[in-house]
């Protein structure tokens, strides 16, 4: 397996795909030493090392600091902050699933392929019954009003 082929292997089998979804996108990332970065994410690698432009640096203290560019080694990443417009579920079906499979790509590949395809397909099952029985225990206690205080 080349660099290529490790680095996206390490970054489909773990969140970094996610992180990875939010180039782009203006959030936070909190460092281990109790200080975090705010900032418009410009690209990030498979060992989650994320370049920041336009980037707020606000140290532990408190002590706020703007500047152009900012880089943030994955090894010190503790949170990053995810917007509430993106959809979870979607950023990392777009990073991890091959949009036309490579012509020269392994059986392990294929198989690889169809598994990730599979385990999408069970969490959104999960998730849509989960929204049933949300959606039916929300309507059975409505249908039955609570216990009546009439007097005799």
């Amino acid at each position: 397996m080349g660099l290529f082929g490790r680095s996206r292997h390490r970054e489909l089998n773990s969140l970094t795909c996610l992180v990875v979804a939010l180039e782009g996108w203006r959030t936070t990332v909190e460092l281990h030493n109790d200080a975090f970065v705010s900032g418009l994410i410009i690209s990030v690698d498979a060992k989650m090392n994320i370049d920041l432009e336009n980037a707020r640096y606000t140290d532990g203290n408190g002590k706020t600091v703007r500047l152009e560019n900012f880089h943030v080694r994955g090894r010190k990443v503790r949170y990053v902050h995810i917007p509430d417009q993106i959809n979870i579920m979607e950023a990392i079906q777009q990073k991890v699933m091959v949009k036309v499979p490579h012509r020269r790509m392994t059986e392990k590949g294929h198989i690889a392929l169809k598994r990730t395809q599979q385990t999408l397909k069970r969490y959104r099952r999960q998730q849509e019954e989960l929204q049933q029985q949300q959606a039916s225990s929300a309507s059975s206690s409505q249908s039955f009003p609570g216990p009546s205080t009439s007097s005799k």
